[in-house]
């Protein structure tokens, strides 16, 4: 799949309509006729209670791992809140109200049900995604560092997954890959992020001439924005990849996208129970970057009600 499609907003409607097109077919060979907002709606509410049910599990998993913290929650709460918007949207399109209002719930209803499926479609596409072997450089975007400096788990996966990468490459094409390590220092962090993935990789083998650490940034958009600047002195025309979470490929994508680099991603894996809560974070992030889209693909909805 073509990078800008794999990473954008009509990538995830184009999944969203890949999932609708094939419930359609199943209709139709069952013998139930056409799809409509309604069927959709009745169609996800045993697999949103079953969505519900499994971000419980790994919520509560998360929260004797890790501790009570509020982004700790955050999955088993879209898991909820999915399955009861489903229900209500449902109820609303049987009950006793004006044609119109009963027709927006079941659109409104099927639009979010297959939209969230074109989220999860493409985040799994995106984190099953393999760059090729002829990348100059790979990014690491930056997260949090322990008190002394070091890489915690998820930090460290990712340099892990980067340093393979660049020997694989090299392996494969006997190409080099250049690092950079990215993310600013934190008001409770010893050093920069990108200091201490710097250092890290230095200690895995990696030359100091092959290190382009980036200290500045404190954000994902700016992890990619202050890469590409780097790259954009060293050399311009440089094919480029990151590595980050298998669960927040999708929106690094969308952000180097933003950012004007054309990058791809890679994935780097972390604890069973710690993903779902991730991805849950990532749905949010990525419906947040197209405000303007959401509130059009509303406008359509209320206009064919109104409509109809």
């Amino acid at each position: 799949m073509k990078k800008r499609l794999l990473y954008s907003y009509a990538g995830i409607l184009a999944a969203g309509a890949a999932v609708y097109v094939l419930l359609l077919l199943l209709s139709l060979a069952l013998g139930k006729g056409l799809l409509t907002a309604a069927a959709v709606l009745r169609i996800y509410l045993p697999l949103t209670a079953l969505a519900a049910l499994f971000l419980t599990v790994s919520g509560v998993s998360l929260l004797r791992h890790e501790g009570m913290r509020p982004r700790n929650l955050v999955g088993t709460a879209l898991g909820l809140s999915w399955m009861a918007g489903n229900l209500l949207c449902l109820l609303l399109s049987r009950a006793a109200l004006p044609g119109g209002l009963r027709l927006f719930a079941a659109l409104l209803g099927a639009y979010v049900d297959l939209f969230l499926s074109g989220v999860l479609l493409m985040s799994f596409l995106a984190a099953r995604h393999k760059p090729a072997y002829d990348k100059d450089f790979v990014i690491i975007p930056g997260c949090s560092i322990s008190k002394k400096g070091g890489l915690l788990p998820l930090l460290k996966g990712r340099t892990n997954r980067a340093i393979r990468f660049a020997w694989d490459q090299e392996i494969a094409t006997g190409k080099p890959v250049r690092y950079i390590p990215t993310g600013g220092q934190g008001p409770d962090e010893v050093m920069s992020e990108g200091s201490a993935m710097a250092l890290y990789l230095l200690s895995h083998g990696a030359e100091q001439y092959e290190i382009f650490p980036e200290k500045a940034s404190v954000s994902t958009y700016e992890n990619m924005l202050f890469a590409k600047k780097i790259i954009d002195e060293v050399l311009p025309e440089a094919r480029i990849c990151f590595v980050t979470t298998n669960y927040h490929v999708l929106r690094s994508g969308m952000l180097a996208q933003k950012a004007g680099l054309d990058a791809e991603g890679l994935a780097s894996g972390t604890k069973w129970y710690f993903w779902p809560n991730g991805l849950a974070r990532e749905i949010i992030a990525v419906i947040s970057l197209y405000p303007a889209q959401q509130l059009a693909a509303l406008g359509i909805l209320i206009l064919a009600a109104l409509l109809a």
